[in-house]
């Protein structure tokens, strides 16, 4: 059957063809959107983040009182709490930190070398104020220079030398050693291994840590507890009463493994790309039922022309060939339009998310997705029609 033919057969039923085209395309936008968004999930979860996500514990609290929220009674404070985790059985070590690590947003700044402002000037760099023991909680390594030890005093006009990431030394300094170098805030004292800091930072294992006591914590602070293999679950149970009965002016907003908190970062990609997938799902299988009725209405319509082509000689497979020609030419047509809302949901779901550009092959694939699917819904309508007796139809006429 020609394409000519085809186009012909389909306009004599246009508003159920409109119809089926819009609901084709509609089907393979979401199908295309929420096929991309799982697959940008599933990548953003399995991704490195230097880091034993299962074994480091991180707590979230706050003095509930001004006075232990400012220097020097909060490092008094800090200090108490870390002595009591750490005489926990099963922790490795513990450190405070003005934020954890793994999280959206919070406090960072430009960092840049002092001697190249304008070409090495990064906005958006995690900035980590911490205890020594911040690099053990997490299971960092050193990749060059000696980590800084900080006294108990405070000295606001030096300020503490930077512990960069190697990717960030890397950046700010290429193809030299970054110990010694100044940057706008501090020297550099010691590289370490890549760790994910924030999501919604330049780069996410971009991150810049001084070792220094907290001036105040008026936002919260951190508490990082690297556990031993299997006491994780039991130290997380006893972290909330051992800090209270330290102080009980403290509120603690929760405690959670990294492992959790890195699915909680990505837990509004996971949930949309469900949500995607279930409507695609059920569009699929609204287009096979939509398909699957067209293509038998029209079988029934067109018996009498069916049986007179079969008494003119036409083979059963040739019946069978130009009516499932006319859902594929329909598939086709609905598909290339699907394309373009699939760019076009694509361009609002980036407004809201983060979500990647649509790559080549994905929406073939989902074409190809949708012409089995709707191949499989019409087989049987199409096959029925093949069975129609030349003798039944010619005494039609």
């Amino acid at each position: 059957m020609s394409l000519h033919l085809l186009i012909k057969s389909l306009l004599r039923r246009k508003v159920v063809t409109v119809l089926l085209l819009v609901q084709l395309a509609m089907t393979l936008a979401l199908l295309v959107n929420s096929l991309l968004l799982a697959m940008q999930t599933r990548d953003k979860l399995n991704e490195p983040t230097g880091l034993n996500l299962p074994q480091t514990l991180q707590v979230q609290l706050k003095p509930t009182t001004p006075d232990l929220r400012a220097y020097p009674l909060l490092g008094d404070l800090l200090e108490r709490q870390m002595a009591a985790v750490r005489a926990l059985p099963g922790v490795q070590a513990v450190a405070y930190a003005n934020q954890g690590p793994v999280r959206q947003g919070g406090n960072n700044g430009n960092l840049y070398d002092a001697d190249d402002e304008e070409r090495t000037n990064i906005p958006t760099i995690p900035q980590y104020m911490v205890s020594p023991d911040f690099f053990a909680a997490l299971g960092v390594s050193v990749v060059d220079g000696q980590l800084p030890v900080t006294p108990i005093a405070v000295d606001i006009d030096t300020p503490s030398p930077l512990v960069l990431t190697r990717s960030l030394a890397e950046k700010l300094f290429p193809g030299r050693s970054a110990i010694g170098l100044k940057t706008n805030r501090a020297p550099v004292a010691a590289v370490v291994e890549d760790f994910f800091g924030q999501s919604s930072a330049t780069n996410p294992v971009y991150n810049s840590i001084q070792v220094s006591p907290l001036l105040g914590v008026d936002w919260g602070y951190a508490l990082l507890i690297n556990t031993s293999e299997g006491s994780t679950e039991q130290i997380r149970q006893q972290l909330p009463e051992v800090l209270r009965q330290v102080d009980a002016n403290i509120e603690v907003f929760y405690v959670r493994t990294l492992e959790e908190q890195h699915q909680q970062l990505y837990r509004n990609e996971f949930g949309l790309a469900t949500l995607l997938g279930i409507l695609s799902g059920l569009m699929l299988l609204v287009a096979m039922v939509s398909s699957y009725s067209n293509a038998h209405f029209h079988a029934l319509k067109q018996q009498q022309e069916i049986g007179i082509k079969r008494a003119l000689g036409a083979s059963k497979q040739l019946i069978l060939l130009e009516l499932l020609s006319e859902n594929w030419l329909t598939t086709a047509v609905g598909a290339s339009l699907g394309v373009l809302c699939a760019l076009a949901l694509n361009k609002v779901l980036a407004s809201v998310i983060s979500l990647e550009a649509l790559n080549w092959w994905l929406p073939l694939l989902c074409s190809a997705v949708l012409l089995v699917c709707v191949t499989v819904a019409t087989w049987y309508p199409a096959r029925i029609a093949t069975k129609v007796s030349p003798a039944t139809a010619t005494k039609t006429l």
